[in-house]
C-alpha cells in the first residue's frame, strides 16, 4: 500500500507541469511534448507564442529535434550532446553552460542566443546563424563552423583548436582573448576592420592575408561586448508567468572558476551543495588542482595526465574511463568513486583513499600505491603490473582476474574477505608468499 501511494504521488508530481520545475530543473510536460512530435510542437508554439519554455537541465541527448521551434527557450545546462537540431530555430534561446558535443546544428538559427560557456566540441554547425550570439568562454574545439554566420558574435575567451571556420563570416566578431585561433582553419573566412582579434586589436588586411581570410572595410563602430545571461535563482513559477531575474553572473562560471581559483571553487561548492558541474571529456592535463572539492562530480572520459591533485576529494565521483597518467595524487580521496577503466599508469597515489571504489578494468601499471586504502575496493580484471602496494590496505578488496605481475605487496594488509586473482578467498599462506600481512577483517 505504501509503495502504491508513493508511486501515485510521484506520478501526480510529474503531471503537475511547471509547478514542479524547482524539483526537476525543467518542466517535464514541456519536455514530453517536445520529444513526442516536433511538428505538433511547432504548431502549438505558433498558437501560444508567449508560453514560457523551461528546459533548464533537461536531457535531450541524441534527440531528433530537426526544425524544432525553440526560440526564446531556456536551456540553461541543457544536455544536448549528439542531438539533431538541423534547421531548428533557437533564436534568443538561453543555452548558458549547455552541453552540445557532437550536436548537429546545420543551418540552425542561433541568432542572439546565449551560448556562454557552452560546450560545442565536435559539433557540426555548417551554415548555422550565430550572428550577435554570445559565445564567450565557449568550447569550439574540433567544431565544424564552415560557412557559419558569426557576424557581430561575442567570442571572448572561446577555444578554437582544430575548429573549421572555412568561409565563416567573422565580420564584427569580438575574439578578444580567444584561444588557439591560429590552430583553426580560416581559409576564405570573412573579417573586417570591426573584427576584434585575440590581442584586442582590430583586424587588418595583413592579418587576414596571413591567415587565408578575406578582408573588407566597413563603417567603423565600437565592438559589441555582450554580457551573459546569468544563472537563475531557484524558484517555483507557473508556465504562464515570467521566470525570476537570475543573480549569479558569468564571472562565477563554476567550470571556469575551478581552473582559476581552487579556493573560490571550494567555497562555491560548500555554499551551493546542490550545484551541478559537468566536466565530462574535459582536458585537465597538467592542471594544478591540489585540494579541490570534486565530490560527486561527473568527469567521465576526462584526462588529468600529469595533473597535481594531491589531497583533492573525488568521493562518489563518476570517473569512468578517465586518464591519470603520471598524475600526483598523494592523499587524494576516491572513496566510493566509479573508476572503471581508469588509467593510472605511473601515477603517484601514496596514502590515497580508494576504499570501496570501483576499479574494474583499471590500468595501474607502475603506479605507486604505498599506504593506499583499497579496503573493499573492486579491482577485478585490473592491471597492477609493476605497481607498488607496500603497506596498502587490501582487506575486503576484490582482485578476481587482476594481473599482479611484478606487483610489490610488502606488508600490504589482506584478510579472509580479500578475493585473490583466482577468485578464491585469501589465506595466510597466500599472503606470506607475497610478503603481505594476513589480518582479521575489521
Amino acid at each position: 500500500m505504501k509503495k502504491t501511494l508513493l508511486f501515485s504521488i510521484f506520478f501526480l508530481a510529474l503531471q503537475s507541469g511547471p509547478a514542479c520545475t524547482a524539483t526537476f530543473g525543467f518542466d517535464p510536460v514541456i519536455l514530453k511534448e517536445l520529444l513526442s512530435d516536433v511538428s505538433a510542437w511547432n504548431s502549438t508554439r505558433a498558437m501560444q507564442p508567449a508560453r514560457i519554455i523551461d528546459l533548464d537541465k533537461a536531457n535531450l541527448e541524441d534527440a531528433n529535434l530537426d526544425n524544432a521551434d525553440l526560440s526564446d527557450a531556456s536551456l540553461i545546462r541543457g544536455r544536448l550532446n549528439g542531438a539533431k537540431l538541423n534547421g531548428a530555430n533557437l533564436r534568443n534561446a538561453n543555452l548558458l553552460f549547455a552541453k552540445l558535443k557532437r550536436t548537429n546544428l546545420r543551418e540552425t538559427i542561433l541568432k542572439r542566443a546565449n551560448l556562454s560557456s557552452a560546450d560545442l566540441k565536435n559539433s557540426y554547425a555548417k551554415g548555422a546563424d550565430f550572428s550577435e550570439t554570445n559565445l564567450s568562454n565557449a568550447d569550439l574545439r574540433f567544431a565544424n563552423l564552415e560557412g557559419a554566420i558569426l557576424h557581430g558574435a561575442s567570442l571572448q575567451n572561446a577555444r578554437f583548436f582544430e575548429a573549421n571556420l572555412t568561409k565563416a563570416d567573422l565580420r564584427g566578431a569580438n575574439l578578444t582573448d580567444a584561444k588557439l585561433l591560429r590552430q583553426a582553419q580560416l581559409d576564405g573566412s570573412r573579417i573586417s576592420n570591426n573584427t576584434i582579434l585575440p590581442s584586442g586589436e582590430r583586424a587588418t588586411p595583413l592579418w587576414a592575408s596571413l591567415n587565408g581570410a578575406r578582408y573588407s572595410q566597413e563603417a567603423e563602430k565600437a565592438p559589441v561586448v555582450m554580457k551573459a545571461k546569468p544563472l537563475p535563482a531557484p524558484a517555483t513559477y507557473s508556465g504562464t508567468t515570467a521566470k525570476p531575474e537570475p543573480e549569479t553572473s558569468i564571472e562565477n562560471a563554476p567550470e571556469t572558476l575551478l581552473l582559476q581559483d581552487v579556493t573560490a571553487w571550494n567555497t562555491l561548492r560548500k555554499d551551493n551543495p546542490e550545484m551541478e558541474a559537468d566536466l565530462q571529456e574535459e582536458n585537465l592535463d597538467d592542471a594544478g588542482l591540489q585540494g579541490a572539492d570534486m565530490k560527486g562530480i561527473d568527469m567521465k572520459s576526462s584526462t588529468m595526465n600529469g595533473a597535481k591533485l594531491d589531497k583533492a576529494d573525488f568521493s562518489g565521483a563518476d570517473l569512468l574511463n578517465t586518464s591519470w597518467k603520471r598524475a600526483s595524487l598523494k592523499e587524494t580521496v576516491f572513496r566510493n568513486a566509479n573508476l572503471k577503466g581508469a588509467n593510472f599508469e605511473r601515477a603517484f597515489l601514496k596514502s590515497a583513499d580508494m576504499s570501496e571504489a570501483n576499479l574494474t578494468d583499471a590500468q595501474l601499471h607502475g603506479a605507486r600505491l604505498e599506504g593506499t586504502s583499497l579496503n573493499n575496493a573492486n579491482l577485478s580484471n585490473a592491471s597492477l603490473y609493476d605497481a607498488d602496494l607496500t603497506k596498502a590496505d587490501l582487506r575486503g578488496a576484490n582482485l578476481t582476474g587482476a594481473r599482479l605481475i611484478d606487483t610489490i605487496l610488502n606488508n600490504a594488509l589482506v584478510s579472509a574477505e580479500t578475493l585473490t586473482p583466482s577468485g578464491e578467498k585469501a589465506t595466510s599462506g597466500w599472503a606470506v608468499l607475497r610478503g603481505a600481512r594476513f589480518v582479521d577483517q575489521r
